[in-house]
């Protein structure tokens, strides 16, 4: 009888742990960025509908993240205490539901209700999706397998964006419902039915799956384990992981990336729109491009930036890239509306390839239930640029009448957190920063 190799059970429990694991994943990532970014095509019929300016739209996108804000540690603890399999389900379940009910929302008060219930019932969905994939991938791994669910980000834009221009582009209404309704309700509805049936899906750890066979769970739990000693998760091991300082300065650089990454989405539809002058369905099919290029250079740079060890370099760069694009659609802004898309698309790119060996930098620094704190730490505290970025930008466009300042505002968060990366997070190995 032929030995099994080492090498032979490693490659096999991985790639049977990447087909059934990272497609789920991706898929609610997917759902979560949908239903948090379908706002942004719906600008103008709440404009109308509801009388917001944009520096209520921009509170209204922003709010989310102050919902998510004060709870994302708390519902990482629930990750721990509860498991993934139970703790997703009450996400995606409560997610959906006042994802759908933002259809219903009459007044600038309701809807602000929503969004920040929405925010709250999301919360720690991203973190605990990354302590999963500890949980279940050796850190070798990590930043590639990160790299294939970061590509959902620029993707949910890329397909939700001609989806919800066609659905807001319908001429007549559906069941007394009207477009910007139907838009909210039909995204909302799919995560409620997922959430029904995560329990029966995932598994909350390595020795739980089916589809391994014992010699493969025993490499997993050897190398990807739940704690490096191989202890069982406490939330006193969690408590730990909110007190590394490590973390927290991750959280600081976390915010300027997220100030980039949600005021850019936030705004994009409105700018290619005064750029271009077309409607809204118009204004999807030109809104997949930045995104469709970036989630096609995710993955690749994902790659490079795990062969190379160069985190911060790599992460540091792509975010001096994505200031150069905002700085360069802001200059031809008026003159070429052709070069400042271009210079959008660049933008895009930038922003989303700095996120995969960024957030693998703090996966990097412990693992379990520490490792879940600290990512929710850095997610936490990150996120208040979310919250920050659209109502600035929003602020902003209504002061002076133009997106310029905006974009500039952005452009300068980005360019910040680049260079600390590059030259502070990059002499560090693998970007973890020394105690």
């Amino acid at each position: 009888m032929k030995k099994i190799m080492p090498k032979d059970i490693e490659r096999s429990a991985i790639r049977k742990l990447t087909l059934h694991i990272v497609p789920l994943m991706i898929l609610l990532y997917f759902l979560a960025f949908l239903d948090r970014n379908n706002m942004a095509y719906a600008a103008k019929a709440l404009e109308d509908n509801l009388g917001l300016t944009a520096s209520a739209f921009g509170f209204a996108s922003g709010i989310f993240f102050i919902g998510y804000f004060l709870f994302e540690i708390p519902s990482n603890a629930g990750t721990i205490k509860f498991g993934p399999r139970i703790w997703f389900a009450r996400i995606l379940i409560s997610w959906g539901i006042f994802a759908t009910l933002l259809g219903f929302v009459r007044t600038p008060l309701e809807l602000y209700i929503c969004r920040f219930m929405l925010g709250v019932c999301e919360a720690g969905f991203f973190p605990s999706v990354v302590y999963y994939f500890t949980v279940f991938f050796p850190e070798k791994y990590r930043t590639k397998i990160l790299g294939m669910f970061i590509i959902v980000q620029p993707l949910s834009n890329a397909v939700g964006s001609p989806i919800s221009g066609f659905i807001l582009n319908i001429q007549h209404d559906w069941f007394g419902f009207a477009p910007w309704q139907l838009l909210f309700i039909l995204e909302g509805l799919p995560p409620i039915v997922i959430g029904l049936l995560i329990p029966f899906l995932i598994k909350n750890s390595p020795k739980d799956v089916g589809y391994l066979n014992v010699e493969e769970k025993a490499w997993l739990m050897s190398n990807a384990g739940r704690s490096k000693s191989g202890s069982k998760i406490t939330l006193g091991d969690f408590l730990k992981g909110i007190k590394n300082k490590k973390y927290l300065l991750y959280a600081l650089l976390n915010f300027g990336m997220v100030c980039g990454i949600y005021g850019f989405g936030t705004w994009l539809p409105s700018i290619i729109s005064a750029i271009s002058g077309g409607d809204i369905f118009r204004v999807s099919l030109l809104a997949l491009i930045p995104y469709g290029l970036a989630a096609l250079l995710v993955y690749p740079w994902s790659l490079w930036a795990s062969k190379t060890k160069k985190l911060g370099v790599f992460a540091g760069l792509s975010m001096v890239i994505a200031a150069i694009g905002l700085m360069g659609a802001v200059t031809f802004f008026k003159y070429d509306p052709f070069v400042a898309l271009s210079f959008l698309c660049i933008a895009a790119i930038g922003i989303y390839t700095a996120v995969p060996p960024f957030l693998s930098m703090p996966a990097n620094i412990s693992t379990g239930a520490a490792a879940a704190a600290g990512l929710a730490v850095v997610s936490c505290i990150g996120n208040i640029g979310g919250f920050v970025a659209p109502y600035a930008v929003g602020v902003l466009n209504d002061l002076t009448g133009s997106s310029a300042p905006g974009l500039f505002f952005l452009a300068s968060c980005l360019l910040a957190t680049g260079l600390i990366c590059i030259f502070y997070c990059a002499k560090q190995r693998e970007g973890v920063i020394n105690s």
